[in-house]
Order: structure tokens, then sequence, then C-alpha cells
């Protein structure tokens, strides 16, 4: 039943997304509507999450800030739908890398570099990239990449993912249970490994805890452990959105050697960062989620 559910919708994602780009924007503004007016998905917890991130704003203020959350989200959707067709170089025209030098930097000194991102911007189209060398001028491979998950607890959202992210053989992906034996054992390669580190880890999962959007907020530690157990180099990467079709992707570098740096300075500067990015594009980071929903007590 799981491979006729997996066929089913990989054939109807299949037909929907060779349609040109504006109709699936078309059709972005219709889910935009429904999310917001019709079915108020996840409304109440959106609207908790700004007004405790932005205390200084009033009602109205934060109402803006999730109406145009809405119509990113819906955006994100359309875009990724679209790219599931699209040739990586129409998906390249959708994005732009600033600070390239600074990923070159880091790859050039070290044999492998931790990138750190959140779900800001559409993160899912860097899945598809046209050739780095030809398009960005990087002198770095696609194959290079490497994107590390967590899979899900469904196997059907799990062979549909894993499809519509290795559709266009752009980059890599790994689960990033297995994340730690796969760096050891390619630790003599030049691999770029990108890892999401804004989801809400349990409580077994971290004691990495910063102030972040005015709240203490407890942080996946993965990431910056890995990284220090092999000295590699960290990159920070925002993804800025300007509007329809304009998505930028900017680096920054957090420190050239992790195993040098003290214990959960690496997740604080990222937070910091991710936070400065948050505030200049409030509604492009994904408020839908329960990011706070660990209650614990914190400790001096």
């Amino acid at each position: 039943m799981v491979k006729i559910g997996y066929y089913i919708i990989i054939f109807s994602l299949k037909v929907v997304s060779l349609l040109p780009l504006r109709v699936h924007y078309f059709f972005s503004d219709i889910l935009s509507f429904l999310l917001c007016k019709v079915f108020k998905y996840r409304y109440s917890t959106i609207l908790i999450n700004l007004s405790r991130s932005f205390p200084e704003l009033n009602y109205k203020e934060l109402e803006k800030i999730a109406k145009e959350f809405y119509t990113f989200l819906a955006d994100t959707i359309a875009e990724s739908v679209w790219a599931y067709s699209a040739s990586r170089e129409e998906i390249g025209r959708q994005v732009k890398i600033e600070g390239i030098e600074v990923l070159e930097n880091a790859y050039n000194k070290r044999k492998n570099v931790a990138v750190m991102l959140g779900h800001i911007g559409n993160w899912e189209l860097f899945t598809g990239l046209p050739d780095l060398k030809e398009f960005y001028g990087m002198n770095i491979e696609n194959k290079s990449f490497t994107y590390v998950y967590k899979k899900p607890s469904s196997k059907l959202a799990h062979m549909v993912i894993n499809k519509i992210r290795q559709k266009h053989d752009a980059c890599s992906i790994i689960e990033s249970k297995n994340i730690i034996r796969h760096i050891l054992r390619e630790k003599e390669g030049k691999n770029v490994f990108f890892f999401i580190c804004d989801q809400c880890p349990s409580a077994r999962e971290s004691d990495y805890k910063v102030e972040f959007l005015n709240q203490t907020t407890y942080m996946l530690e993965g990431p910056e452990y890995i990284a220090s157990k092999v000295g590699m180099p960290v990159v920070y990467c925002g993804v800025v959105r300007r509007g329809r079709r304009d998505n930028t992707a900017v680096l920054r570098l957090i420190c050239e050697d992790a195993s040098l740096m003290p214990k959960g300075e690496i997740t604080k500067t990222f937070a910091k960062y991710l936070e400065e990015d948050i505030q200049n594009n409030k509604h492009t980071w994904l408020w839908s989620h329960r990011r706070w929903k660990t209650k614990r007590k914190f400790y001096k």
C-alpha cells in the first residue's frame, strides 16, 4: 500500500509540476487565502510565536506579518512543486549566492565544511541548484554538497521527500543518525555538509540554550558537536527572500576550526545570525512550527 501511495503522489506531482511557474503562483494565492482565512492553519501557534518574539509590536502589526507568512508558506509549497520538473538552470535563475569566497576559503583550507542554516526562505530550492562552477563561478562541484536530514516517522513521507530532494542529482542527502560515521569515513574527501539547525530538540537531544527571539531557547547540539570533533570550519547560510523568483543565500563565516571554539559558542553565533535575518525578513521564517513546545526547567 505504501508503494502504491508513493507512485500516485509522484505521478500527480509530476503532472502538476509541469505547469508554468506563474500558474503555480496563481494557485499559491488561492492556497494562501485558504490557509489564512478559511482553515486558519496553526493560526494561534503563529500569533503566539510572533507575539513572544516581537513584544514591541502591536496586534495589527503581528496580524500583518502572519498574513505575509501565509503568502510565503504557500509560495514555498508552489515553488517546491514547480521545481520537481523545472530544469536546474530554471531553478538557478530563482537563486543567487552571496559570500561565495567565504565558503570557498573554508573549503580550500580544510577537508570538510559544516554549513548551518535555518528554516528561513525557500531552503528546498537549494537541492536543485545548477552546476556550481558554470552557473555561480564556485570552485566546488555539486556532488560535494550533502544535506543532512532527520528521517520522518512516516515511510511514505520519507520516500516522497527523498525522491523530491534527489530528483536533480544536484546534491547528496544523508540521514542525521548516519552523519558521524559518514564524515569519519569521508574525512579525507572534500564535502560541504548542510545542517538545518533550528528544529526543536527533545529533552534528551540537547543541553545547549541561547537567548533567541526574546526567549530562552534550546538548540540542537549535534552540528556543533560533529564539527568540533573533526575540526571543521563552520559557515552560516541565511536565505534572504526579497520576493517571488528572488532568493539569495548569504554565507557568513562562524569559525575556521570548530575544535578551537568554546563549547556552545558556534551555536550561539548561529542563533545570533539567524535572529538578525529573521528581524530583517520577519515573515519568511517557519512560524507555524512549534519551536518552543518543549518546556523545561532552566538552571543557572
